[in-house]
C-alpha cells in the first residue's frame, strides 16, 4: 500500500512539476496558464467591485489614561488590520460586543500570539521592545460573525493606529434615512 501511495507521489510530481512548461504559472482558478488572480474582495478573476475596503489613521489627541475606542469592526469584515504607526507604550484591544475581551482586556496585557474572537482568528503582534520602532498590530482574515470594539490603552501621546479591514458588497449596510425622509414618504407630525 505505501508503495502504490509512493508511486502515485511520484506521478504527480512529474505531471504537476516537472511537465510544467517554465514561466507558466498557475492562477488563482487553479489553471496551469492562467493569469487570474485573486482581487482585493477575494474574488478569483474579480474587478474590486464586489467590496468596500475601509480605512483610515486613528490621530485623536488623547488626555486621559485608560480604554479609548478607536474604531468598530462590523460583522462580515475580511483582511482586518489595525497596526500602530510606530512603537509607544499604549497598548491596542480588542473586544466583542458582547463585553468579551479578545486581546488584552481587564487591564491584563496579553502575549503575542493568536486569538480567537468574532469567528476569526487575529494574530497578535507586539515586536521586541528593545530593537524595533515598529508598533504592535492584529491581523485577521475573517469573516467576522459580530461587531468587535478596538481600542487603544492610552499611556502616552497616541502615534496613531491605522485600521482597514473589507467588507464583501453584500454586507454593505446603506445607511438608514429617518422616515420622514425616505424617498416617497410624507412625514405626518
Amino acid at each position: 500500500m505505501f508503495v502504490s501511495y509512493l508511486i502515485l507521489t511520484l506521478l504527480y510530481f512529474q505531471t504537476a512539476v516537472l511537465a510544467r512548461p517554465e514561466g507558466e504559472s498557475i492562477g488563482c482558478d487553479d489553471y496551469l496558464g492562467s493569469d487570474k488572480v485573486a482581487d482585493k474582495c477575494g474574488i478569483c478573476g474579480g474587478d474590486n467591485t464586489g467590496c468596500k475596503v475601509v480605512s483610515g489613521v486613528f490621530k485623536h489627541m488623547l488626555t486621559n489614561l485608560g480604554y479609548h475606542k478607536i474604531v468598530e469592526i462590523p460583522e462580515g469584515a475580511i483582511k482586518i488590520n489595525i497596526t500602530e504607526m510606530s512603537k509607544s507604550n499604549n497598548y491596542l484591544a480588542l473586544r466583542s460586543r458582547s463585553g468579551r475581551s479578545i486581546i488584552n482586556g481587564n487591564w491584563a496585557i496579553d502575549r503575542p500570539g493568536r486569538y480567537e474572537g468574532g469567528g476569526t482568528t487575529f494574530t497578535y503582534k507586539r515586536p521586541n521592545e528593545i530593537s524595533s520602532t515598529a508598533g504592535e498590530s492584529f491581523l485577521a482574515d475573517g469573516p467576522t460573525d459580530e461587531i468587535l470594539d478596538v481600542y487603544m490603552i492610552h499611556q502616552q501621546p497616541n502615534p496613531g493606529v491605522l485600521y482597514e479591514y473589507i467588507i464583501p458588497e453584500a454586507n454593505v449596510i446603506s445607511p438608514q434615512l429617518p422616515l420622514h425622509r425616505r424617498p416617497g414618504k410624507s412625514s405626518l407630525l
